[in-house]
C-alpha cells in the first residue's frame, strides 16, 4: 500500500516537472504579444522606435487612445458592434434553447430524422455564392438585419442545448403535466431556469462569435453606416488606411503619435470589452460542454 503510494507520488513529481513548464511557457507565448501590443500603445515615439523587446513603457502616453476613441468611424463601427453582440446572442440563445427543448421531446414526431438534418448542416453548405443569392433575394442586402439574421440558427448550440435538457429528469415535467402546466410553462418557467450552464455558454460562445466576426459584413453590406468593428480594424491593418482614418491637425498631438501605437490602441480597443467578459463566464465552458455531449 505504502509502495504504490510512493509509486503515485513520483508519478505526479514527474508530471508536474514536465507539465508545469510547458504550460508557463505556452501562456508566456500566448501572452507575450498582446503584452507587447500594450506597452507599444503606450509608450511615446521614442519608446515605441526602440530596438528590442519592451517590458515597459519608457514614459505612460494615452494619446493613441484619445485619439483612435475621438474617431467618428470608430465610434459608429463600436455600436454597430455592441449591437450586433448584444441583439444578435440573446436571439441565437433563445432560437437554440427553444429548438432545444423541442428536440429533447421524446414525443416529437420524427426527432431523430430533424436531429440528423441538423448535425448534416454542420457538416455540408450550399456555398457562398447560393448563400449571397439567397440573402439578396430576402432583400437584406446591405441593411443592419444582415448581420444578424442569418445566423440565428447554430446546429452545434441547438444540439448542445438538447442533450443538456434531456439530461434533467423526467420527473419535473411529469409534476408539472399533473399541476395543468403547458409546454410553454415547462420550457421557460422549469427548464430554462435549470438551464444556466448551457445557456452560459452558448452565450459566450455566440458572443465572441458575433463580436470577432467581420466576413459577412464585408461581403454583405456596403454603408459605412454598417461598419463593424472588426471589418474596420481589418481594412486599416490589411489596406493601409491607417492615414486616411487618423486625421490629426494638432502638430503637438501627432508629435505624440506613431502608426504603430495608434495601432496597437486600435487593436485593444477591438478587442478589450470581450476580453474583460470572458474571464467570469469562462468557469460556464467546462460544465455546460460536458453537460451537452453527444447524446442518443
Amino acid at each position: 500500500m505504502d509502495t504504490g503510494k510512493q509509486v503515485k507520488s513520483r508519478e505526479d513529481i514527474v508530471i508536474a516537472i514536465i507539465l508545469y513548464p510547458l504550460l508557463i511557457l505556452l501562456t508566456i507565448s500566448i501572452v507575450l504579444p498582446f503584452w507587447t501590443l500594450l506597452v507599444d500603445s503606450l509608450s511615446t515615439p521614442d519608446g515605441v522606435r526602440r530596438l528590442g523587446f519592451h517590458f515597459w513603457p519608457d514614459r505612460f502616453n494615452f494619446e493613441a487612445y484619445t485619439e483612435v476613441l475621438k474617431q467618428r468611424n470608430i465610434g459608429r463601427a463600436y455600436v454597430n458592434t455592441i449591437t450586433r453582440t448584444v441583439l444578435g446572442t440573446f436571439l441565437v440563445v433563445m432560437v437554440s434553447f427553444c429548438a432545444g427543448f423541442a428536440l429533447s421531446r421524446r414525443k416529437l414526431p420524427f426527432r431523430r430524422t430533424i436531429t440528423v438534418l441538423i448535425v448534416f448542416t454542420m457538416f455540408f453548405g450550399g456555398g457562398l455564392i447560393p448563400y449571397y443569392l439567397l440573402i439578396r433575394s430576402l432583400g437584406m442586402l446591405d441593411t443592419f438585419w444582415v448581420l444578424i439574421i442569418p445566423g440565428l440558427f447554430s446546429g452545434f448550440y441547438i444540439l448542445i442545448v438538447r442533450n443538456f435538457l434531456m439530461a434533467i429528469p423526467d420527473e419535473l415535467e411529469e409534476s408539472a403535466l399533473i399541476d395543468g402546466a403547458n409546454e410553454m410553462t415547462i420550457a421557460f418557467r422549469i427548464f430554462l431556469p435549470l438551464s444556466g450552464p448551457v445557456i452560459a455558454t452558448v452565450a459566450i460562445f455566440e458572443a465572441v462569435h458575433q463580436w470577432n466576426e467581420w466576413f459577412g459584413a464585408m461581403i454583405f453590406t456596403r454603408s459605412q453606416e454598417l461598419q463593424v468593428m472588426q471589418l474596420l480594424l481589418r481594412r486599416i491593418l490589411l489596406e493601409n488606411q491607417l492615414n486616411a482614418l487618423m486625421e490629426i491637425d494638432d502638430p503637438s498631438i501627432a508629435a505624440n503619435l506613431t502608426p504603430e501605437s495608434v495601432r496597437a490602441a486600435l487593436i485593444f480597443v477591438a478587442i478589450g470589452p470581450i476580453i474583460a467578459v470572458y474571464p467570469f463566464v469562462q468557469k460556464y465552458f467546462v460544465t455546460g460542454i460536458t453537460a451537452g455531449a453527444v447524446k442518443g
